[in-house]
């Protein structure tokens, strides 16, 4: 199983917009040229946006702009449902220039309006991407349109030439992070990693830190926790091989952090439930029953 930070969007059609929604257990820190937005129909979830933390309740929603480094996790032991919005940088118009949105409902500034127009715009287009008629398709490309115009309307937004990290530190950071997935076994990752990278463990520790307010052993850790996880759910390997193949050292060592990260030892991880449709290439979205998404999308538009 491959764990990779690039995580490439797919669209269902032509149009370069994708909307679902998903039932979120965890993610690993991954990036994608698009623009996410995440409201919360259900639950509360933890968001990592590069060194920023935030916690999302039932109402929120938060933007994630382009090529931003994030991470997902459900909070109080249950998955969060969540309606997603992904739309490709080539609908905002804007080749030569990054454009980044300020749209948090958990922070300042708020938009010119109230955030609920962004809620209904989102549950909108999510309905209409549920729907396989020519239409449904024709209203999707129009809300869209209009969201992404109440975006420039309505929210605090720069025009970026730099986001105050340099491109060597970015590629660094990526870089380190690639490797890891790949070498998850080695017991001296950190080490290899530096040597394969050229760089030394304090050079690394510090681009590291300011850039996504982690320790390399932080994502290293969480790297094994999220391929360990998977191999729980779907897989039907002894806990040695699975020790073994994630790097975890021992098997003390691999209790001692899975209980920590998850709260349940990795038995009763396993015993929970298995995941029918686990897709690492959707960095810990879940299947949902779609009456039920439906319904939630109906809440938010109605009310």
């Amino acid at each position: 199983m491959t764990y990779s930070i690039y995580e490439s969007i797919s669209n269902p059609t032509d149009f370069p917009v994708n909307a679902f929604v998903a039932a979120i257990e965890s993610s690993t820190l991954h990036w994608h040229n698009e623009y996410e937005m995440i409201g919360v129909l259900k639950g509360s979830i933890e968001i990592r946006v590069q060194s920023e933390v935030f916690t999302l309740g039932e109402q929120d929603v938060l933007l994630i702009n382009s090529s931003r480094i994030h991470a997902l996790k459900a909070l109080g032991g249950q998955t969060c449902i969540c309606m997603i919005v992904q739309m490709n940088t080539s609908l905002f118009g804007t080749e030569d220039e990054k454009i980044e949105f300020y749209l948090n409902s958990t922070r300042e500034p708020a938009p010119k309006c109230e955030y609920a127009v962004f809620r209904k715009q989102m549950a909108r287009i999510v309905a209409a991407s549920m729907k396989e008629d020519r239409c449904a398709q024709f209203r999707l490309r129009a809300d869209a349109c209009i969201l992404i115009a109440d975006l420039f309307e309505y929210t605090v937004y720069d025009s970026c030439y730099s986001d105050g990290v340099s491109v060597d530190e970015q590629e660094l950071v990526i870089s380190f992070i690639d490797y890891a997935n790949d070498h998850l076994e080695e017991e001296k990752i950190l080490e290899y990693g530096c040597r394969a990278l050229g760089v030394s463990r304090k050079t690394l520790d510090r681009n590291i830190k300011s850039f996504l307010g982690m320790t390399s052993k932080e994502i290293v850790d969480n790297l094994r926790l999220e391929k360990a996880k998977g191999l729980l759910k779907n897989t039907g390997k002894r806990m040695d091989y699975i020790i073994d193949v994630c790097g975890f050292g021992s098997e003390k060592s691999f209790y001692r952090i899975f209980k920590k990260k998850t709260g349940l030892t990795p038995k009763d991880f396993r015993e929970k439930g298995s995941m029918e449709h686990y897709d690492n290439e959707l960095k810990g979205y879940l299947d949902f029953e779609i009456p039920m998404a439906r319904e939630l999308l109906n809440r938010v538009i109605e009310d």
